[in-house]
């Protein structure tokens, strides 16, 4: 979305099916490569992702996850282990003129992907899933998934809107 030239709130959200061609790349859907323009997000980092997903963060959001992780000492055996796996993997990615990225095959081989994936938006980032991968999760969460919103929104409804006693 574009107000008056400016950037307006805007995230990633939704889900987009896209196949990974024979030069191991995916096409970015539309949708997300409008909200990338708008919000000037061209540089993208791809890394492991828990479940068997690919998280790929926008440079300000991966600088932000850098920030953090370097506040936890170099010699705390658990922050060393999770720097390993993350950033161990991590690859940097622009998108071509046609909207393409080249998933890495050490990222392609964690996620499972082999041609149909799902691009997902998580608001602030994308992840890449294999089509069954994600269909799998989505299946194995399916009962806690009223649970999740209970426990993020608390028992009010969500929007913090009051319901009519009748």
């Amino acid at each position: 979305m574009v107000i008056d030239g400016q950037k307006g709130f805007r995230v990633y959200y939704g889900e987009a099916h896209t196949v990974l061609d024979e030069k191991g790349r995916i096409t970015v859907s539309r949708k997300f490569r409008e909200t990338m323009e708008v919000l000037g997000h061209v540089l993208w980092y791809m890394t492991r992702g828990y479940d068997g997903s690919i998280f790929i963060f926008p440079k300000e959001q991966w600088d932000a996850i850098r920030a953090q992780a370097a506040r936890h000492s170099s010699m705390d055996a658990r922050a060393i282990d999770f720097r390993r796996m993350f950033f161990g993997s991590v690859a940097e990615v622009r998108p071509d003129r046609q909207g393409r990225m080249t998933v890495p095959p050490h990222l392609r081989e964690h996620a499972k992907v082999e041609k149909e994936a799902v691009l997902i938006g998580c608001d602030d980032h994308l992840e890449l899933w294999s089509r069954d991968g994600w269909r799998q999760y989505q299946e194995g969460m399916e009962a806690a998934y009223k649970e999740m919103g209970s426990e993020l929104f608390g028992a009010s409804p969500i929007g913090g809107i009051a319901q009519k006693e009748e």
